[in-house]
């Protein structure tokens, strides 16, 4: 109702009829003046908003440009989409035909003034999150490529559905969201049977079903169209914005955009609801929205976002409203933060012998050379599905598809005088060239952590899930994927498939038991699968097993020996080309060590750390990372 609101998050499970309802939302928005014929759908009354196109037909004709009324679109955004699809790109036709360069709007040109809907908004590539980050600060799409400048309105509102089983939302696009509701499956029956029911009835007869609840969403769609014309008057007053200032710093808030957008969010409802001033109700229904994902919070705590806390809050604030309004002080969030930067503080100084066994040093180098940009944060690498930033051509090969017009052109355009043809430019197979794109890529790690009788196994298995959610922590940025592996007893277990959720893995890793034989060949069996079958997955990740134990295997592989068959295993991790580092727990010489001698079968790298800690462990795995 207010686009300066700034969009909505929406998180929840899957199968929860997320999409649904965004996808819904078409039918209730309320019409809006468009110029006819405008690709941008620019506004009649606010010329200062208008494109390039708008601005020329007005300068060209004394006459009010025509208009027309038309509802929002719901505009899709894949995760699948390139940056030439998102932000516009070249017209090739017309190029090709009468040689002159013409702007093919994009994604962002359809998406202004109307909704952007983007499913499954944490697996955005991270070029798409940066462009998006652009047009929403600025409202406009400045597009300069392949020789041509353009420039156009690009205000949308961002709707975004995941699940965060799948990973997070980058940090910066996170804050973007201006509210964020959290959705759950109905677990009443009779309200599942409903449900069922309703799916059933639409599937049998679409038309007869939207007519059920045209009038329903009549009346919702006259009330929001009224409730926008209400708005600009609505008043919000001085205590007001004190109240939402107030329970912003107390929350622990970073920043000042949720003061701003709470304190839109609650103008807007006021105006849904018919009223003309802001009441503190509707600062207390808003909140919520507001401050779900902005609590400062770390991985290693299982708070959540507690309504009640926030009402509660909102309570004393209003008993106190007639006091001196004095600053509110450091909230309990405010100091779990600062545990956490303590934490990785202590961690700055680690004591570690390393050894580099065979090939490691020849296998990481030419991932150096061919994969990796040391851009700051994690991998590049040359895509080879048409995703990603354009970085520079080359000479077409046979089969490719992603055309460089800019190069194709200049190829073409000195050989002009000795060819012939209907086109503006004639282009010759030889002249074709395809655009070459890199795009970030990540790792997936495998922590396979001892967790058998031998000392020392509960303090490997704490600073293992402690590892996990710090390397969890920056994995959407980083594109990684972390999981764990344990063995003790007879077997293996997959204590985390690995994922980038920082929430799945709290919930997984809040106990995990210790005692038993060793069964290290298991363990590293059940991690290569692991690491293989992510590998299928995307041939572009790079595969790190991360072993943590004190190499004192007593249990082989269908009674085989111990040590023997975790060798023999290790072997084939390095036949996989797996990355190994092997952290070794024991306390023993290392010259003895079997930890020493699984990374020597590898291929690894060997570390014994002075202590074994979360942070330790983690910094330690970061900076083999970045090698």
């Amino acid at each position: 109702m207010d686009p300066r609101v700034g969009g909505v998050l929406v998180r929840g499970e899957k199968g929860t009829a997320k999409s649904t309802a965004v996808r819904a939302l078409a039918a209730v928005l309320p019409e809006m003046d468009v110029v006819e014929g405008c690709r941008f759908s620019c506004d009649p009354a606010d010329p200062g908003a208008w494109c390039p196109e708008c601005r020329e037909r007005r300068d060209s004709s004394r006459d009010p440009l025509p208009k027309l009324q038309r509802r929002p679109y719901v505009v899709d955004l894949p995760v699948s989409a390139t940056e030439d699809r998102l932000v516009g790109t070249l017209n090739l036709e017309h190029a090709l035909k009468h040689g002159e360069r013409i702007f093919e709007p994009g994604i962002l040109a359809e998406a202004n003034r109307s909704i952007l809907y983007v499913d499954e908004v944490n697996l955005l590539d991270d070029h798409l999150v940066d462009t998006l980050l652009d047009s929403a600060a600025m409202g406009v799409n400045v597009v300069q490529r392949e020789g041509i400048a353009y420039t156009h309105p690009a205000r949308f509102i961002l709707v975004g559905t995941m699940n965060p089983e799948e990973g997070d939302v980058r940090p910066q696009l996170l804050d973007r969201f201006g509210l964020c509701v959290e959705v759950e499956g109905v677990r009443e029956p009779s309200s599942r049977v409903d449900i069922v029911k309703r799916r059933h009835a639409f599937e049998e007869d679409p038309s007869a079903f939207a007519r059920t609840w045209i009038d329903s969403e009549d009346e919702l769609r006259v009330k929001l169209k009224h409730a926008r014309l209400r708005l600009p008057t609505v008043v919000v007053s001085d205590e007001i914005l004190f109240s939402i200032a107030t329970l912003c710093s107390q929350m622990g808030v970073d920043g000042h955009r949720a003061d701003l957008v709470m304190a839109r969010a609650a103008a807007a409802y006021a105006a849904f609801a018919g009223r003309a001033c802001v009441e503190i109700d509707d600062v207390r229904i808003v909140a919520p929205l507001v401050l779900a994902h902005r609590m400062r919070k770390t991985p290693f705590h299982d708070e959540t976002f507690d309504e009640q806390r926030v009402s509660s809050a909102l309570d004393t604030i209003g008993s106190d409203s007639g006091q001196s309004r004095s600053d509110p002080g450091d909230s309990a969030d405010g100091s779990g933060a600062g545990a956490l930067a303590a934490s990785v503080m202590s961690a700055n100084g680690i004591s570690e012998e390393i050894d580099l066994f065979g090939s490691s040093a020849d296998l990481l180098r030419p991932l150096d050379e061919a994969r990796r940009s040391m851009s700051g944060r994690r991998h590049e690498t040359i895509s080879t599905d048409g995703r990603g930033r354009y970085t520079r051509s080359e000479p077409a090969r046979a089969g490719s598809t992603d055309v460089a017009l800019d190069a194709t052109i200049r190829a073409a355009a000195p050989l002009q005088a000795m060819r012939t043809g209907d086109m503006a430019i004639n282009i010759a197979k030889e002249d074709v060239h395809t655009k070459v794109r890199k795009r970030k890529v990540g790792a997936s790690i495998v922590l396979c952590v001892d967790a058998s009788g031998s000392m020392g196994a509960a303090d490997r298995m704490d600073a293992a899930r402690g590892a996990i959610l710090e390397l969890l922590v920056d994995a959407y940025q980083r594109r990684d994927r972390v999981g764990l592996v344990s063995f003790r007893g007879d077997d293996a277990e997959i204590a985390l498939a690995p994922t980038a959720s920082v929430e799945l893995a709290q919930l997984k890793l809040k106990s995990l038991p210790t005692g038993g034989a060793t069964p290290l060949a298991h363990g590293l069996v059940r991690s290569l699968e692991l690491l293989e079958g992510e590998m299928r997955r995307n041939s572009d990740t790079i595969p790190w097993l991360i072993l943590v134990t004190d190499g004192r295997a007593n249990v082989g592989l269908n009674g085989g020996l111990g040590s023997e068959d975790a060798r023999a295993v290790a072997a084939r991790v390095r036949a996989a080309k797996v990355h190994v580092l092997v952290i070794d727990t024991g306390s023993g010489p290392r010259s003895v060590s079997g930890a020493r001698d699984i990374a020597k079968a590898a291929d690894g790298e060997y570390v014994r750390l002075a202590s074994i800690d979360p942070s330790t462990m983690a910094k330690a795995v970061r900076e083999r990372l970045k090698r």
